[in-house]
């Protein structure tokens, strides 16, 4: 299995502040499980005062470095043909590759409605 890595210790100390959504933790174990051959490197988790994901706790997002994947579109892919964000809301993603200034990266996240899309996996 894959071991998970942190950009630096401020990215750990941060996002040990708060709880995990169990959803957000369900999705992560799914990943490497899925990609064990890659090292999942967190670059940004718990943003204190972030108006978004990162800011909720329990924490609901996480951004991961995507250079460590060979085929970083087609994991983006692969998350969001197995996970739905919220069923009532089909144009939101649990993953996106994007680049808001900082390089481009993935950013997850989970919604208390976020559901696995194959019945009868115990995750």
């Amino acid at each position: 299995m894959s071991a998970i890595g942190f950009k630096n210790l401020n990215v750990l100390e941060d996002m040990l502040k708060v709880g995990w959504s169990p959803i957000l933790i369900a999705v992560l174990k799914w990943m490497i499980v899925r990609y064990s051959k890659d090292h999942i490197l967190i670059t940004s988790a718990y943003r204190e005062g972030d108006p978004g994901v990162h800011g909720i706790n329990p924490l609901r997002g996480l951004d991961l470095r995507s250079t460590v994947f060979e085929d970083p579109e087609q994991v983006v892919e692969d998350i969001n043909s197995h996970w739905k964000y919220d069923p009532s809301r089909p144009e939101m993603k649990v993953a996106l590759l994007h680049d808001v200034g900082k390089g481009i990266h993935f950013h997850v996240q989970v919604h208390p409605n976020t559901i696995y899309k194959t019945k009868n996996v115990n995750l």
